[in-house]
């Protein structure tokens, strides 16, 4: 029964909801959330445990987003009415990292799970994104910017190199929506020029400050 399929999707909430950072956090005795930027993320992990911690959380955020989508897109043969089934994991994943029910819906910011999902569907996108990433940093060292800019991309290259799918335009366009209302006080800080730049420390920063996922 093809509506058998669509149990992904939960599935990919569930596997979104296990946020990294938070849990190698409370194995050392602190909530990630209370330290540092406050954000359970990839940089406050580094800010808050180091380097190791930082990798590892960046790569299990990436990694659980790009293996659902790539199975679902590159190796099962799914039914046509299941077409959209990798986007809609996807971001799930993303949904599932910024939102786990667990943390009382205060997760990430989404960008290690975006690349997972760019990566799982096209690594054409996915190498696009680090480019971007990479520029961005050298040039400014606001991850923020990154983050917007390739969520903006997302939808975009989905519906125009991909699939040429409104209903796929429509969804990534929310998720990269969610996401950068994510961002709305970076981008107040990148202009009063307040924000963290990447390596910075914040001099008596208060604990809402966000910083990156």
């Amino acid at each position: 029964m093809n509506w058998l399929y669509y149990l992904w999707i939960p599935a990919g909430y569930l596997l979104g909801c296990i946020n990294t950072s938070a849990i190698i956090a409370r194995c050392k005795g602190f909530d990630i959330r209370q330290k540092g930027s406050g954000n359970a993320g990839a940089s406050n992990a580094l800010v808050t445990m180091g380097k190791g911690a930082a990798v590892c959380t960046a790569l299990v955020d990436i990694l659980k987003a790009f293996v659902p989508v790539f199975l679902l897109a590159h190796v099962l043969h799914l039914p046509a009415d299941c077409a959209h089934l990798p986007v809609l994991t996807g971001a799930a994943v993303i949904l599932g990292h910024m939102f786990p029910f667990w943390m009382q819906f205060r997760g990430g910011k989404g960008f290690a799970s975006l690349l997972g999902l760019t990566l799982g569907l096209d690594w054409r996108l996915f190498l696009v994104c680090i480019g971007i990433l990479a520029l961005l940093l050298f040039t400014t060292r606001y991850i923020a910017l990154a983050t917007i800019s390739c969520a903006v991309l997302l939808p975009l290259w989905v519906y125009f190199v991909c699939s040429k799918s409104v209903f796929e335009l429509i969804v990534l366009g929310i998720v990269s929506a969610i996401i950068i209302s994510k961002h709305i006080q970076n981008i107040k800080r990148i202009a009063n020029g307040t924000e963290i730049r990447l390596g910075e420390k914040a001099k008596g920063a208060p604990a809402e400050q966000k910083s990156e996922e």
